[in-house]
């Protein structure tokens, strides 16, 4: 009777199989593709189906046509009824446009769409699975194709879509061998190819050759044009958590003007993925802040570059040459805008060699780019942000025409996790023509005796002097014996105005004496990390001698809320874990002898 029973059930199974033929729904109508952050969903109706769907019938395909230059960036989602929502492509096809007549399913005859190249045509597997669906749903409803384009400037439409259902739904193929992903890490590399145990961080660098072809003198300004290229082992990726203020204040992110009249910030994570053989996961880490821009109309990550004009000298460190003009945008959106194999000369290494995507093991590898609450920069490629655009430029209002650098400068407050923290900056030589006459032959003497050093200028023309000491302290007369506070190399920087503009000039100055210790600066190289943080913070230090020191972590009312050394260290490196404190922001602290320093620290729990 088992038997018997089991046979009939079988055939009525594969004659109910048999009579449900397969099925296409598609989109009723297309539609324009929304540029710039704004998700689109175009319906698809599906009826008449089996109640559930599963292994036996359920859905075969997704086909669909679509007309957009710069695939990659694009992101195309399916929900189901029952709002299940599958991942169909993520930022993939390079540089290339359009998906022509493209079906998206588990047995795609061109491979992984991931590994695609733009145009797409015929059949390729999806992101995420189809079978994610064929779980015993009632598939029977409105289904919704949608599409998100993250970068501005590239548009397009949807022509049509397909949703296809039929019996024995391809099974899903596996992990594809060699194929590096933010859900696949078979493919990627270590920076160490002998382990493959270790996180892939970014490596942004900025780009000199962009700033030589594409900047404009102007009397007073010149407008340049900058690229951030990631020539890492993983992406920069960051993500908006919801979290705002208004200057120290929490507010809603929803707040749409602070007080002062300036939008509120945004707290952000760096999502950093971890290769684990074939596994792939991921941390989030604080990393600064973004805030909305109206004149752009979408969000900016904070902080993220500096644009300077400097008087070079011999300090083999050109961040820290005398400044003569300041750039007035230091926020960006961070988006896939090119490639390093597309822009050749956009990617350098450290020791100045050119670097195409062929270069990079983990090519490619990233997942999320633009302008919203996510954005990033895929290993390999690179933002640029036009001369052209507001706020491009470095303004020296009255400086002199001469020889100066143009320094474009990568995550100037290490907000980022990176593989090297040494390479975020390009020096490009500018000689100015457009400016003012400068004086003739402008310089100066000095002469030194142990700590004090006499300088002089005289300067046929020049009505005013202002001499920079490097440590902070000035005069302006053209004769004058400066103090120094201990010995060392100082850059001394004077600036001369001969009635009509100002002119630089630089040299590093050195002195030599036997002092007290007190005289030597105690507390440096001050550095707290992560921060914000959601746990601990790790204080870092050194000090310059054997000094007593108090450290304490105080509210903004100046109450003491966590008291973290206090007593005498000796002269060297130094880090205190600070742990568990509320959210909120607090003022670290940090007192010697003769200095008190202040840092602030946010606590997010």
């Amino acid at each position: 009777m088992k038997l018997r029973f089991t046979l009939a059930l079988l055939i009525s199974v594969t004659c109910f199989i048999s009579k449900v033929n397969s099925q296409s729904f598609m989109t009723p109508t297309g539609g324009a593709i929304p540029d710039n952050n704004t998700q689109v969903c175009f319906p698809v109706t599906v009826s008449g189906l089996p109640s559930q769907i599963d292994s036996w019938f359920g859905i075969t395909s997704v086909c669909l046509d679509i007309t957009h230059t710069y695939t990659a960036d694009l992101k195309i989602f399916l929900r189901s009824p029952d709002n299940t929502i599958i991942t169909l492509v993520s930022n993939s096809g390079g540089s290339g446009d359009n998906f022509t007549s493209t079906c998206l399913q588990e047995d795609g005859i061109n491979g992984w769409i991931v590994s695609g190249v733009a145009p797409f045509t015929g059949s390729y597997i999806p992101d995420q699975s189809l079978n994610i669906f064929n779980n015993g749903m009632n598939p029977n409803g409105i289904w919704e194709i949608c599409v998100l384009d993250e970068v501005p400037s590239d548009t397009g439409n949807l022509n049509f879509a397909a949703i296809n259902f039929g019996p024995n739904p391809p099974p899903d193929p596996g992990l594809p061998p060699g194929v590096c992903s933010i859900t696949n890490a078979s493919g990627c590399y270590c920076p160490d190819t002998s382990i493959t145990d270790c996180d892939l961080l970014p490596d942004m660098t900025a780009s000199a050759l962009i700033i030589q072809q594409q900047h404009t003198e102007y009397p007073g300004y010149l407008t340049l044009s900058n690229a951030t290229p990631n020539i890492g082992y993983g992406p920069l990726e960051v993500r908006g958590i919801n979290v705002c203020y208004c200057d120290t204040q929490i507010v809603g992110c929803a707040t749409p003007l602070c007080p002062d009249g300036s939008y509120p910030t945004q707290l952000i994570t760096q999502r950093v993925y971890h290769k684990n053989g074939q596994t792939m996961s991921y941390n989030d880490h604080p990393a600064g802040t973004m805030t909305y821009h109206p004149t752009h109309g979408h969000m900016h990550v904070d902080n993220w570059a500096t644009y300077t004009l400097r008087v070079g000298t011999t300090n083999s460190d050109p961040l820290t040459w005398p400044l003569a003009g300041n750039g007035s945008k230091i926020s960006f959106c961070l988006i896939n805008l090119g490639s390093c194999s597309g822009s050749p000369g956009y990617c350098l290494d450290t020791l100045g060699n050119i670097v195409t995507g062929n270069d990079l093991s983990n090519s490619g590898l990233g997942g999320v780019s633009g302008c919203g609450n996510e954005q990033g920069i895929f290993v390999g490629s690179l933002d640029i942000y036009s001369q052209g655009l507001p706020g491009q430029q470095i303004d020296f209002p009255g400086i002199c025409n001469g020889d100066y650098f143009i320094i474009s400068h990568t995550d100037p407050e290490n907000n980022f996790l990176e593989t090297n923290d040494n390479n975020n900056y390009a020096v490009v030589p500018i000689t100015l023509t457009q400016q003012g006459t400068p004086p003739a032959n402008p310089g100066f003497n000095y002469n030194a005796n142990g700590l004090t050093v006499s300088f002089i200028s005289s300067v046929p023309g020049v009505t005013s002097y202002k001499w920079m000491f490097g440590d902070g302290d000035s005069s302006n007369v053209s004769v004058v014996a400066y103090t120094f506070p201990a010995p060392g190399t100082y850059t001394v920087t004077l600036e001369l105005f001969n009635g009509v503009c100002t002119a630089y000039v630089a040299q590093e100055v050195t002195v030599n004496s036997t002092v007290t210790v007190n005289e030597i600066p105690a507390l440096t190289d001050i550095n707290l990390m992560p921060n914000p943080s959601f746990t601990s913070t790790d204080l870092q230090y050194k000090l310059g001698y054997d000094t007593n020191i108090q450290i304490g972590v105080y509210d903004l009312l100046g109450n003491l809320i966590l008291e973290v050394a206090d007593g005498k260290q000796a002269k060297g490196n130094h880090h205190f874990s600070i742990g568990t404190l509320p959210s909120g922001v607090y003022l670290v602290r940090m007192s010697t002898e003769l200095q008190t320093v202040t840092q602030r620290l946010i606590r997010l729990n």
